[in-house]
């Protein structure tokens, strides 16, 4: 896992190992733990909840706290100090005028393509007839092939998007929803676009036998044309199969 500090939070840790070493000392120690488990271990982690709904907090000195967020690559420090001041100094940071124009010009750039077909992962809830822990990209962002037979797919797996997905659903929505068991152990599948023929691939189990009306979802979901897609079945995305 991957540490990263605010600048608020930087500055004030270098404060810290200027002024109170030996503070410095605890908070590095803590920050060491909770990049092993970030949710649980020393300094009584604490979820924050409300207007700091997705934020933890460890406390390293009476009243002094350290408030951070985490997900299954990056544990981000938020901020350190006096809980009261550390608190108020989460804030969204505004965008430098470079910044806004790069976000401005990915805008412009992105225009129009929302119709524009995708490839991507998808489960499929069998109870509500919906397709859920979708990743998609457009066609366009690839410039050639990632995949075997000079096909593109994204890069996400659908085991680490499951293990991503759960952490946030236990974390932040109290345990509940479809992220549940084994991440093979539901309807999933995986889109594909052939460069040679223009054409797009639905690859699933035989689970889509069973419940065909979940193929006008993905149809919709990654805006594929129905007369150019094809689905096609492999056994390693069948209900409890996997590449392993």
């Amino acid at each position: 896992m991957k540490l990263l500090f605010s600048k608020s939070a930087s500055q004030a840790y270098s404060v810290l190992k200027a002024d109170a070493p030996d503070l410095a000392e605890k908070v590095r120690t803590i920050l060491k733990d909770a990049l092993l488990h970030p949710d649980s271990g020393a300094g009584a982690p604490t979820m924050l909840e409300g207007a700091y709904s997705g934020l933890w907090q460890r406390v390293y000195a009476p009243g002094q706290v350290i408030v951070y967020s985490f997900n299954d690559e990056t544990l981000t420090i938020v901020s350190i100090g006096a809980k009261v001041d550390a608190l108020k100094r989460i804030r969204l940071e505004s965008y430098t005028e470079q910044e806004e124009q790069s976000v401005m010009k990915q805008m412009m750039a992105n225009r129009g393509k929302e119709g524009e077909p995708k490839v991507g992962i998808f489960w499929y809830n069998r109870a509500t007839n919906q397709l859920f822990g979708v990743v998609s990209h457009r066609i366009s962002d690839y410039g050639k092939a990632n995949a075997s037979d000079g096909r593109i797919t994204c890069s996400e797996m659908h085991e680490d998007v499951w293990k991503k997905e759960y952490r946030i659903q236990r974390y932040q929505h109290g345990g509940q929803g479809p992220f549940i068991g084994a991440y093979q152990d539901k309807p999933r599948g995986r889109i594909f676009y052939h460069m040679d023929d223009g054409s797009y691939e639905v690859a699933v189990g035989k689970w889509i036998e069973e419940y065909p009306q979940a193929y006008e979802l993905i149809l919709k979901e990654f805006n594929l044309p129905p007369e150019n897609t094809k689905v096609k079945y492999a056994i390693h995305w069948d209900i409890g199969q996997s590449w392993r």
